[in-house]
Order: structure tokens, then C-alpha cells, then sequence
């Protein structure tokens, strides 16, 4: 059998003022979390101002294009019987998007590449934030 020492106050103490401590330094990281992400953002934005330009193009169109499917006229036209691909066919605007990723691909990819090696580099080196 083990010699145990007894608990005492002063050790009740201390150990209710170490789990405030944790719990104090882990509400402040739960408030930071959003500003250190927004400030890794901005820090992208501002390391590769064009490749953020064309990744804000890039989610418009996305955003344009999403909405232009939801809102489409082509939804009511399904009900009279046409096939989609018919529909297709009628429409008289071509697809933006189909039209503008492949020339934005080839200018994004690089910056994109290189913000992945770096990122994964940081977290190869043990580095934080």
C-alpha cells in the first residue's frame, strides 16, 4: 500500500486557480480565433494582391452563376414537358463561367500552389499563427 499524502486546502486552492487560469487563456482563444484568421487573410491579401483580386473574381462568377441556376426561368419551362437540353439550347446567353475559369486558372494556380507549400511548410516546422 502507498503512502499517500492528504489533500489539503491550500491544494484545493491551487488547483481552482489553475483550472481559472486554463479556462481564462481558453476564453481568449476562443474570441481571438476570429481575428487571427481574418489577420492571416489580410496578410495573404496583402503578400498576393492578385492572385486575392482573381480569387474574388473567380467566387463572383461563382456566386453569379450559382444564383443564375437557382433564379433560371428554366425551372418553370421543366413543367411543360421540354428537356433540359432543349432549354439549353434556347437560352441565348453563354455560360460566363465556363467561359472565364480557363483563363483565370492558369493565372491563379501558381499563387495558390505557393501559399499551400508555405502553409504546409509552417506546420512541417512546428511554426504557429
Amino acid at each position: 500500500m502507498e503512502n499517500r499524502r492528504r489533500i489539503t486546502e491550500e491544494d484545493l486552492l491551487i488547483t481552482e486557480a489553475l483550472i481559472a487560469q486554463s479556462y481564462s487563456q481558453l476564453k481568449q482563444s476562443v474570441v481571438q480565433a476570429p481575428s487571427r484568421a481574418f489577420r492571416s487573410v489580410g496578410q495573404t491579401a496583402r503578400e498576393h494582391p492578385f492572385a486575392t483580386a482573381a480569387t474574388a473574381v473567380v467566387a463572383g462568377v461563382a456566386v453569379y452563376g450559382i444564383i443564375k441556376l437557382i433564379t433560371s426561368r428554366n425551372s418553370v419551362q421543366d413543367a411543360k414537358g421540354r428537356s433540359r437540353v432543349t432549354m439549353q439550347k434556347d437560352t441565348s446567353s453563354p455560360n460566363l463561367l465556363k467561359e472565364m475559369l480557363p483563363m483565370i486558372i492558369p493565372l491563379v494556380a501558381p499563387y495558390i500552389m505557393g501559399y499551400i507549400q508555405k502553409y504546409l511548410g509552417r506546420i512541417q516546422s512546428g511554426e504557429r499563427d
